[in-house]
């Protein structure tokens, strides 16, 4: 396990990682399976922007920041 929680978002997985960040609060990133540009093993990784207060505020910001980047790029193919 690498610490991603898997969502599925417009027909595609989505997976979202929610860490603390540095002084304080929480970051979060994700990656969108299949996407153009990963490589066996090394899928592209997207930061949300932040700190958050909390490990809930991160994971919506990520949910939020994923739909927008599936929707730009066409959605589900």
């Amino acid at each position: 396990m690498d610490g991603f929680v898997r969502h599925q978002m417009e027909g595609v997985s989505v997976d979202i990682q929610v860490v603390p960040a540095q002084p304080s609060g929480y970051a979060a990133r994700f990656r969108v399976s299949g996407e153009p540009g990963d490589e066996a093993n090394w899928p592209i990784v997207h930061v949300a922007r932040g700190p958050f207060a909390s490990e809930q505020q991160a994971e919506e910001a990520a949910k939020s920041a994923a739909l927008q980047h599936i929707l730009e790029q066409g959605g589900a193919a």
